[in-house]
């Protein structure tokens, strides 16, 4: 069988795109490694410490010659757990915009605009190229990058209607807030969502 020049074309978009998208989330990943085996370490300490609290080997607080909290092992636990959680929020809002730009970057070369067209006209080109994109989770992903970059504002907003559970909706009705980036919550799964959705919707490998 003989290829034609846009076949071979198409062809090596798919191997180059999915090629950096493997790259990306390797880095992911990796960025990713040194906090989740932190998380682990943590835990299997913690359980260890329960197991010698119960056998009365060991206390979960120190006390003064008053018998006063100098120190609490829960609290101090809770405090690390807290940071960790701190710095996964940062890798994955940052890969969130990686992501992103990956995306926008790959369209652009492919439609031969140098300015990054609005959804409509990605996933009408997508589609014209014989190709199913996930438009709601795309969308998405756009607006989580642009609230990550740039915080309040029209992004925000949309991205609150359409994926309310991208935000802590407890601390804004708490704080009587507005969606911004303080509330914006990129879990595990949306993560991977994104990744997925990039994956699912660009070209053929």
């Amino acid at each position: 069988m003989t290829l034609t020049a846009k076949s071979l074309s198409t062809s090596f978009w798919g191997w180059s795109f999915r090629f950096e998208l493997d790259e990306i989330k390797r880095a992911y990943k990796a960025a990713r490694e040194a906090s989740d085996r932190d998380r682990e370490r943590i835990e299997r300490e913690w359980q260890l410490l329960e197991a010698e609290v119960e056998a009365g080997r060991a206390s979960l607080t120190d006390e003064d010659e008053n018998g006063q909290v100098v120190y609490d092992r829960g609290e101090h636990v809770g405090e690390i757990q807290s940071e960790i959680d701190r710095v996964l929020s940062i890798y994955r809002e940052a890969f969130t915009i990686v992501l992103y730009h990956f995306w926008e970057r790959q369209l652009m070369a492919r439609m031969k605009v140098k300015r990054y067209p609005d959804d409509a006209a990605v996933f009408a080109f997508l589609k014209k190229s014989g190709i199913d994109p996930d438009e709601p989770e795309l969308t998405a992903l756009r607006l989580a990058a642009n609230v990550a970059k740039h915080s309040e504002g029209t992004s925000a907003d949309k991205l609150f209607k359409l994926r309310p559970d991208l935000f802590d909706d407890e601390a804004m009705m708490k704080w009587k807030e507005a969606p911004s980036h303080e509330h914006l919550k990129i879990t595990n799964d949306a993560l991977d969502a994104f990744f997925e959705a990039v994956k699912r919707s660009g070209p053929p490998r």
